[in-house]
């Protein structure tokens, strides 16, 4: 009798019932293949619940939904709203009612994939700051440095290396190694080595315009992984360019 009224109800307003359901899984899975603009369901259904069915739906395919029911009831309210009812209505429903109680529905639907997305959107911002916090620590404000040593007093009054400090108060990595002007200081001997093997690949270079890696190594008389870093630091000081060639690397005077 109710679906009935329900039906011509619905007619009466202008929408076209396309399913019925005895029973609340049936309304699930009529409502998860026919995909309805809005679902309206009976509280009391055989099987699975109304507020069941109506929390299946709400997270299998969400659809805007009224409910029927003979009682208002703070309670049931408050179920039905955590269900994720859009109205509900008292039987035997009206038009007026009914059609009121649609577009409510309706309405609060979008909304509710309108908050959706957002949070979606919010999330997704969150976990990329989170992440990018994850990997950077930001080194900020006055740091104290011995004027000769170069330590770094910390917060607490203890003094570190650079390197230490840093290590400790950020994501970087240190490779230690000598610098040309150290070397020069520190290994006069290795340095004037160094130099002059650079002038050799200049020449070498000089006279065959360009020049790869194995070619360069034998003629300096060096193993590769030397060879390489006199490349290295002479393409970093602007001396000569590296460029590819059919996968190949090549040297050559700037």
């Amino acid at each position: 009798m109710v679906s009935e009224m329900v039906q011509g109800a619905l007619e009466d307003i202008g929408y076209k019932v396309v399913g019925k359901a005895t029973n609340g899984q049936q309304a699930v899975e009529l409502t998860r293949a026919l995909q309805p603009n809005v679902v309206i369901m009976d509280i009391e259904m055989p099987r699975l619940g109304g507020i069941e069915a109506l929390q299946q739906i709400y997270t299998q395919c969400p659809t805007p939904t009224v409910v029927l029911t003979a009682y208002n009831t703070p309670n049931l309210v408050k179920q039905a709203s955590e269900a994720g009812v859009g109205a509900y209505l008292i039987k035997p429903p009206n038009v007026q009612e009914m059609e009121r109680a649609i577009m409510i529905a309706i309405a609060r639907f979008d909304d509710l994939l309108e908050l959706r997305r957002l949070n979606g959107e919010l999330q997704a911002q969150n976990e990329t700051l989170q992440a990018a916090l994850a990997k950077v620590k930001l080194l900020s404000g006055l740091l104290p440095i011995c004027a000769s040593c170069k330590k770094i007093r910390d917060d607490e009054g203890y003094w570190h290396q650079v390197e230490v400090y840093i290590q400790n108060h950020s994501e970087a990595d240190f490779s230690h190694g000598v610098c040309p002007d150290c070397i020069q200081r520190l290994y006069p001997e290795l340095y004037k080595e160094i130099a002059d093997r650079k002038e050799e690949i200049i020449r070498i270079l000089a006279r065959a315009g360009r020049a790869d890696l194995e070619t360069i190594a034998a003629e300096v008389g060096l193993p590769h992984s030397n060879t390489l870093n006199r490349l290295r630091d002479m393409v970093s000081t602007g001396q000569i360019r590296q460029f590819t060639v059919d996968d190949r690397t090549f040297y050559e005077l700037l």
